[in-house]
């Protein structure tokens, strides 16, 4: 008897390996319009966001290209951390870091991550929360949390056992430096917040 896709998933949720029932899921056809990640254990589903959201990770990734820097959209990150494998919606290193083009993508290569928040409340808080410790449990250097319902951006640094022990808050259209290795500042002027729209 063929097997199906059905069966072979239920196979692999039977299964201790949570990252090959991600690559199944990565491989269907059907699925292609969703993000899938595995957070803190279990597989998150979403799908594409709203223009702001996808033009500030794009305005974000070109001034990391300009300043020397490799924007990775929506790129699969893993370390030591067991039970995640998160995608960023930037995930920010260098050309030579990625030569070998790993997938998913080591941690320790990461200079920078980058959540832009999604307009629905259900989808905001627990996910970012999580991913975010997971980031500072990974040692990635900074995170940036971009909120475009506040119109705020967050800058997370000094990551440790539990969470980043330092952040930095700034308001759409004030610069948002970043240490070194960066040495500039974030852009924030063209970022526009959801309540911004026009009907």
């Amino acid at each position: 008897m063929a097997r199906t896709k059905h069966d072979t998933a239920e196979l692999i949720m039977g299964g201790p390996d949570d990252h090959g029932l991600l690559r199944f899921l990565e491989e269907c056809p059907e699925l292609d319009h969703l993000r899938i990640e595995l957070v803190e254990g279990r597989i998150v589903m979403r799908r594409s966001g709203p223009p702001f959201r996808t033009c500030t990770v794009a305005l974000l990734g070109s001034q990391m290209e300009r300043a020397g820097w490799a924007g990775l959209s929506g790129q699969a990150l893993i370390s030591g951390v067991p039970g995640f494998e998160p995608k960023a919606d930037l995930t920010v290193t260098t050309d030579e870091a990625m030569q070998d083009n790993c997938h998913p993508y080591p941690a320790e290569r990461v200079h920078l991550v980058v959540e832009v928040v999604e307009k629905a409340v259900s989808e905001r808080d627990s996910d970012y929360a999580r991913k975010r410790r997971w980031y500072a449990r990974s040692r990635i250097p900074l995170h940036l949390l971009v909120d475009l319902n506040e119109g705020a951006v967050e800058l997370r640094s000094q990551p440790g056992d539990l969470d980043y022990g330092r952040a930095d808050r700034y308001r759409f259209g004030e610069p948002v430096p970043l240490p070194e290795p960066f040495s500039f500042a974030v852009d924030t002027r063209r970022f526009r917040s959801y309540a911004s729209a026009k009907a």
